[in-house]
């Protein structure tokens, strides 16, 4: 048999060639695609040297033999409490440390000593904590959520200012 050829229509194949010219880029694309491929070869070239990185066999044995040894060296130190805190010690916070204790006694009675109008003043510049045990002493009961400054309010009015008006009214001289 004789092979024939299909006789290729000319019309048809310039028709076909002018409708896929406007699909072929310009130069302004072909420049922009000739820039951008050094960086695709970067970037596979990177994605490459990535999986060069993965681990062998071996290597995953060995790191998976690693962590069932962490393991089971907490499960030990959860049996033997006094190695873990030997290995393991817990963080310490700081405490506040305490600038200087002051004594309450002494307090109530160099308060005593001063003027009125100067107890309230006096009072505010010791910390929540004395005023606490200052209150303690003098039998003023203070609830611990008060600020500093109505704790030491509730000082000076029930502890000093109350008590200085019973002996003025009662004769008493301080």
């Amino acid at each position: 048999m004789v092979k024939r050829t299909k006789k290729l229509d000319l019309i048809d194949t310039l028709t076909k060639i002018k409708e896929y010219l406007p699909l072929l880029p310009g130069e302004d694309e072909r420049q922009r695609m000739a820039q951008i491929i050094p960086e695709i070869k970067q970037e596979l070239e990177l994605l490459r040297e990535s999986i060069g990185r993965f681990p062998d066999e071996s290597e995953t044995r060995q790191v998976s033999n690693a962590i069932q040894t962490l393991v089971s060296f907490f499960d030990t130190l959860k049996d033997k409490p006094l190695l873990a805190e030997m290995l393991l010690p817990k963080k310490v916070k700081p405490r506040k440390t305490k600038s200087s204790i002051v004594d309450v006694d002494t307090l109530q009675k160099q308060l005593e000593r001063l003027p009125t109008e100067k107890i309230l003043e006096e009072l505010t510049k010791h910390k929540k904590d004395v005023l606490i045990g200052l209150s303690t002493k003098m039998n003023i009961t203070a609830n611990k959520k008060l600020t500093k400054n109505a704790l030491a309010d509730r000082i000076f009015k029930l502890g000093f200012a109350n008590k200085r008006g019973y002996d003025l009214l009662s004769g008493k001289t301080g």
